[in-house]
């Protein structure tokens, strides 16, 4: 759990900086508990405050536009303080946004970031010596950038002065996570339940990349050689020893995946390598070639056959395809 901050004047200041093209859910699922924990406790207990790189408006990816509510070049302290990105990885002010990062790391109790904000924080040196995640999809991008340091799989991570979160519905989690330590679980209960949510989600949830949302019901070895497969993604490892690694024989593994994914072990295992690859795609600049050899394809060619067959066009195409999109996003 993490340790319990003791905020000036009995209020709780949280900073968040809005990055272009940031996840507008991610956001609200962070400031809707604390505007909802404020109403149970009768009181501005919580307060919070948008600040862009140039103090003008900022759009989320839906075109949700935000106006900051306080200056950039501001001395305010914050108990809690995030760098909230989305769809850009890395803007363009990168000096303007690392001289911001300094002063909000020393003007902040704790300093972190949300979805892809791990970015901006690693490029700067914050994460050095910590552990931190982001959002799964863009975990292969940030293992090129940055093959020295080591993502987390989790929902997010509160190291001591550092937390993280991989974005979405996990803001939520760590607001009733500070709800928590300042007003009570009782109160954090409260606000979790106001938002049909049964239970705070601790910081052990792993989260579910590529075709995992159905992983936590499936039988232990099944998990177990799941996970196998994603830990061997350059290198494939043979289903004979897949299944061994499970303590299964392979025709009992196959029978658990027929039942259970309606597929076979090695088709899984294929889907998983094309689904890392197609975030390879998106998130990095990467070569089809450098791709296929990081995820075990022995060629463009045999890679491009397969990921045609999965996802009904050429790696080259989709790739492409995505540019535009993002090029055309609103805002």
């Amino acid at each position: 759990m993490p340790h319990t901050l003791h905020a000036r004047n009995d209020q709780i200041r949280i900073g968040l900086l809005l990055i272009d093209q940031f996840s507008s859910l991610c956001i609200t699922a962070m400031t809707g508990p604390f505007r909802s924990a404020n109403r149970e406790l009768g009181q501005e207990t919580y307060i919070w405050d948008f600040v862009s790189l140039d103090d003008a408006p900022v759009a989320a990816s839906d075109g949700l536009s935000v106006t900051p509510t306080q200056s950039i070049r501001n001395t305010i302290r914050f108990d809690y303080f995030f760098v909230c990105a989305g769809m850009e990885a890395d803007p363009p002010q990168r000096a303007t946004l690392n001289t911001a990062l300094q002063r909000f790391s020393r003007q902040s109790d704790v300093f972190g970031a949300l979805c892809i904000g791990s970015f901006m924080l690693a490029r700067a040196g914050f994460l050095d010596g910590y552990q931190f995640t982001l959002h799964w999809e863009n975990q292969p991008a940030f293992n090129e950038e940055f093959p020295e340091l080591v993502v987390s799989p989790n929902l997010y991570v509160m190291d001591r002065d550092r937390w993280t979160g991989s974005g979405g519905l996990s803001s939520m989690d760590i607001a009733l996570h500070i709800i928590a330590s300042h007003s009570g679980t009782g109160v954090a209960n409260a606000v979790g339940n106001q938002y049909q949510i049964d239970r705070i989600r601790g910081a052990s949830v792993g989260q579910r990349p590529y075709s995992l949302h159905q992983y936590d019901t499936l039988p232990k070895p099944m998990q177990q050689a799941i996970a196998a497969m994603i830990a061997n993604m350059e290198t494939p490892l043979p289903i004979p020893v897949i299944a061994k690694t499970a303590g299964k024989t392979v025709r009992s593994l196959e029978r658990l995946f027929a039942r259970y994914l309606d597929t076979s072990p090695a088709r899984y295992y294929r889907k998983l390598r094309l689904e890392k690859v197609r975030q390879l795609l998106w998130h990095t600049n990467l070569s089809i070639l450098e791709i296929a050899l990081m995820t075990g394809f022995p060629s463009p060619s045999h890679l491009s056959r397969l990921y045609q067959a999965e996802f009904g066009l050429k790696p080259s195409a989709d790739r492409k395809g995505r540019m535009v999109v993002e090029t055309h996003q609103p805002g």
